[in-house]
């Protein structure tokens, strides 16, 4: 007895003095002269835990309990031995153990409650270290997990308390002072929490979490800019870490630094291959770009990874429309459905693309069920009116313009086309209504000038018609359209000079317009300038070979100009696009005979 005394004397004084290969061999020792003492087993499994021997010491502390069901300190050090091996779940059956035989044991409550942590059973977690507590008021690691445990509960106030309470005591762990900031930001109050970050920052200069959550801070103060550093250093301390770089992506991306945000998100994903958010952000910034293509590749890679990515779907479908690929952005915005059938902007997403694509009833069927899911939205119903019209059903089209307008009395677009479709119809009066009705909200609208001039025009107002165009170019200088209008009044008003001053602005400002250039050839022609009204047939042919105005009036000048060969080669010319088109082969048979009248009488000369 003495002998096994003396053995486990020298092991214990081994393990004060850090020898713990000593201290193994000594137990060994007087296990071995007392193979079935369960306290001896304990004890060597308590070394081998030092010896970072987890699995051994399981080992020995079963065995002991085996012998020694009862003994409460054997079960805590198992549950120590099972956490240390991240076996969470069977550390805290452990450590539950341990508190029933002894329900006073502090230390076993504090194992149990980080074991349950680590398993995330957080409920159990926050019982077991508010008993820890209740029995030890005065542990800071029970504090500190606990506030931790609350934080996780998303009772970020509780945490709070609880993490002062801890700091008032005395206590100063990093992992308490990084959990009232956080407890903080969760709370909303950034600038407590960026302060708070900052005193950890100020004591621990290299801790990547705090300079994280000053720049999350400063962000959601709507400092993106100034979070941009504390982000860097954080990256900086943890390079390989594909979730702070996603967030620094991000800070970039809300910076509008697109370049930059799509590298950090290339390198995020070349640290985490398979992260459908980053893949899905790299496509976002990659289209902001107008880098289509990648986008696009980024985006399916997306919805290949997270098939029900509705997002990704969504701006999969953009960056197709953004390309004209109206087929590919429609079935985009399908999947999009698919996933989320009750989005009215996917279904109008989906019209819109069909209509591009000229499949107006499959659009007009998308349209009318996103104004089903989205009734009061004005542009749904404006867009289904636009879609009505493009298939000759203005009496429809003109009930859903005005929907758009009972919805948003405002919606300036809805109004001009429900005046636009008034004129198409031959009802000019109402269409004139109608644009002075919009121009009452939006009175320094160009557009809705010239349209009440169009409507005035058709009811012979032309005084009226004059001043709405000329209204709508000094809102508009540049406005073609309106000047060609104008043109076209003042030449039907017999003011062929002013006639000509509008149609030469509005090519100046266009100078590939057709309508301009028909137009001023239309003006020349009619009064007679004949050299003038050829160049400028010439040009409008060279803008529109199809032209046949321009073609008819060419061929009006090189006749007042008697200039018959080049009639003949106009007149082919024409012929050539419509070989059967009576007045070109007319005019050919003339220019022929004059030539022949021509040369006989040089031969007769």
């Amino acid at each position: 007895m003495d002998e096994i005394k003396r053995w486990c004397d020298r092991a214990r004084a081994s393990v004060v003095a850090g020898r713990f290969e000593t201290a193994e061999a000594a137990f060994r020792e007087a296990l071995r002269r007392s193979p079935d003492d369960p306290r001896l087993r304990a004890e060597l499994a308590t070394v081998l835990r030092r010896l970072r021997r987890p699995a051994e010491a399981e080992t020995l502390l079963r065995e002991a309990l085996a012998a020694a069901p009862a003994v409460a300190s054997t079960h805590a050090e198992l549950g120590a031995v099972l956490f240390e091996q991240r076996r969470f779940a069977e550390a805290a059956v452990a450590y539950g153990e341990a508190t029933r035989l002894r329900p006073d044991f502090a230390k076993a409550h504090l194992g149990r409650g980080l074991a349950c942590e680590s398993a995330g059973e957080l409920v159990d977690a926050e019982a077991a270290l508010r008993v820890a507590l209740g029995l030890k008021p005065g542990d800071a690691l029970a504090r500190t997990n606990l506030a931790r445990v609350l934080r996780r509960r998303r009772r970020p106030e509780e945490a709070e308390a609880v993490a002062r309470e801890a700091l008032a005591g005395g206590a100063r762990d990093l992992e308490l002072h990084l959990t009232l900031a956080g407890a903080l930001l969760e709370q909303k109050r950034h600038v407590d929490a960026a302060a708070a970050f900052r005193a950890v920052i100020e004591t621990h200069p290299g801790e990547a979490r705090a300079h994280l959550g000053l720049g999350l801070a400063l962000e959601r103060q709507g400092r993106t800019a100034q979070a941009t550093p504390p982000l860097r250093v954080a990256l900086r301390r943890r390079p390989r870490d594909p979730a702070l770089r996603q967030t620094l992506a991000l800070n970039l991306k809300r910076r509008h630094r697109y370049a930059e945000a799509a590298e950090a998100f290339r390198e995020a994903l070349r640290l985490a291959p398979g992260e459908a958010r980053a893949q899905y952000h790299l496509g976002v910034v990659l289209e902001r770009q107008g880098r289509y293509e990648e986008a696009v590749a980024a985006l399916s890679e997306t919805v290949r990874l997270r098939p029900r990515f509705v997002a990704a779907w969504a701006e999969l479908a953009v960056a197709h429309w953004r390309q004209g690929r109206w087929a590919a952005a429609a079935a985009a915005y399908a999947e999009a459905i698919r996933v989320r059938p009750d989005e009215a902007h996917f279904h109008a997403g989906r019209g819109l693309a069909l209509g591009a694509l000229r499949h107006y009833a499959e659009a007009e069927a998308a349209l009318r069920r996103a104004v089903e899911l989205s009734p009061d939205d004005g542009d749904l119903h404006y867009e289904l009116g636009v879609a009505l019209g493009r298939q000759g059903r203005h009496a429809e089209a003109e009930r859903a313009l005005r929907e758009a307008i009972r919805v948003e009395p405002d919606h300036i677009r809805a109004r001009a086309n429900v005046a636009l479709g008034l004129g198409r119809q031959g009802r000019h009066a109402e269409a004139e209504a109608a644009y002075r009705d919009a121009l009452a909200i939006r009175p320094d609208h160009p557009a809705l000038q010239r349209g009440l001039g169009v409507a005035l025009y058709w009811q012979g107002r032309h005084e009226a018609a004059q001043a709405a165009f000329e209204a709508a170019i000094r809102l508009k200088p540049d406005y073609v359209r309106a000047h060609c209008d104008l043109g076209e009044l003042l030449s039907e008003q017999g003011q062929p000079a002013a006639a000509e001053r509008a149609y030469r602005t509005a090519l100046a400002l266009k100078p590939d317009s057709i309508a301009a250039a028909v137009g001023l050839t239309r003006v020349l022609t009619a009064s007679g300038q004949w050299p003038q009204a050829e160049a400028a047939a010439r040009a409008a042919i060279a803008l529109s070979v199809e032209s046949a105005a321009a073609h008819f009036d060419l061929w009006r000048a090189l006749e007042a100009q008697q200039k018959w060969p080049e009639l003949e080669a106009a007149a082919r010319a024409f012929l050539a696009l419509r070989p059967d088109h009576a007045d070109a082969r007319a005019r050919l048979a003339r220019a022929e005979r004059e030539q022949r009248r021509v040369s006989a009488r040089r031969s007769g000369d």
